[in-house]
């Protein structure tokens, strides 16, 4: 199944309780054109903002520690780390 914006990037990462519903109980091949909303038990509305929340993507995971990608400890040395210029 894919879930996907108006502008084109799929988003079913980001509902796998969505994905995995549709999954059990939609057939194979059915396309379906909507749109998603996000109820607030507790205000008793839709709630764009939760929506908003729950689309965003997750934060980028830290890079791996790579010999000579840190940057020098040493507050007198003018290294240039990111562009790798010394």
């Amino acid at each position: 199944m894919l879930v996907q914006t108006r502008r084109g990037p799929l988003l079913q990462d980001r509902f796998p309780d969505l994905v995995a519903a549709a999954e059990q109980q939609l057939p194979h091949g059915l396309v379906l054109d909507g749109e998603l909303v996000v109820w607030d038990t507790e205000e008793g509305r839709l709630s764009f903002e939760a929506l908003q929340r729950r689309g965003a993507p997750a934060p980028a995971a830290p890079r791996p520690w790579r010999p000579g990608g840190r940057p020098t400890s040493s507050p007198s040395t003018s290294c240039n780390w990111m562009a790798r210029s010394c």
